[in-house]
């Protein structure tokens, strides 16, 4: 398993190490930097996989702005169709908001880092009391809720689409990611175009959202729109870099999985 070491979460995510609140937050706020939640957890077993921060041009936002990790128990093993469960943290230190922990999976075939649903609960703890004592405590409800989602994720596995329900899944994904954005006029069934040769001809539920999340996320998915003068051009999709955006359309499309899930089985 790979992770994290602090040394490189320092040089890729440096907000983490913040150790003072921003000077807009209030007296009561508890600052607690989430290093110190990292140690604990690693302390618990919980390693860190993957992190990110929000970019700002303003450079004296930069050490509180918001971070998200993922972390994975040292002793989880995959299951035998690669899935990972994982807890996912996402934390700021400007007084905006509030620890977050959610549960998530990672699927090993295309380095897919998948964010539990509406369905699922969410966790927020307040920067006020024992914010380390929740955050632990939290975890261990949030990997449960992980492997829930590795149990769906095996029945959206056996669940197979027709060329029908697959047009219609990827309109609702087109709708989730593209609605009242300049790229609406790509085609839909182009967010479940595979980008690689395993997922060709795959029609379960669980590959097709796979796709469909990889290409929302990442993007690089082409198509053409025109010009205010009805001129074709040649457009691409651009991958969500902002932690809210990602966090959201991860749940979005979660959810609309689960939902078309319960509709075939109904």
């Amino acid at each position: 398993m790979l992770t994290l070491s602090l040394e490189a979460l320092r040089r890729t995510t440096p907000s983490i190490f913040t150790e003072e609140s921003a000077a807009r937050t209030s007296e009561k706020y508890q600052h607690i930097s989430t290093a110190k939640i990292v140690t604990g957890l690693i302390a618990e077993g919980f390693l860190p996989t993957w992190a990110t921060q929000c970019r700002t041009k303003i450079a004296e936002k930069k050490a509180y702005t918001k971070h998200m990790l993922r972390f994975r128990h040292i002793n989880a093993k995959p299951t035998l169709s690669g899935l990972y469960p994982e807890i996912v943290l996402v934390n700021s230190h400007d007084g905006l908001s509030s620890y977050r922990l959610m549960a998530g999976v990672y699927r090993l075939i295309c380095s897919n880092g998948l964010i539990a649903g509406k369905s699922f609960n969410e966790i927020r703890i307040r920067h006020q009391g024992d914010i380390l004592g929740n955050v632990i405590e939290g975890t261990y409800s949030v990997v449960e809720d992980s492997k829930k989602m590795i149990e769906s994720a095996d029945d959206m596995s056996s669940i197979v689409l027709n060329t029908q329900e697959k047009r219609i899944f990827a309109e609702a994904a087109h709708t989730i990611r593209f609605e009242n954005t300049p790229h609406k006029d790509i085609e839909a069934m182009r967010l479940l175009a595979p980008r690689r040769h395993v997922e060709v001809n795959k029609n379960d539920l669980f590959t097709l959202f796979n796709i469909a999340q990889e290409n929302v996320i990442k993007g690089g998915v082409r198509g053409y729109s025109r010009d205010s003068q009805g001129r074709s051009k040649r457009i691409s999709t651009r991958a969500i870099t902002s932690i809210d955006q990602n966090t959201a359309l991860n749940r979005a499309l979660w959810t609309l999985a689960e939902k078309m899930k319960e509709l075939k089985k109904a």
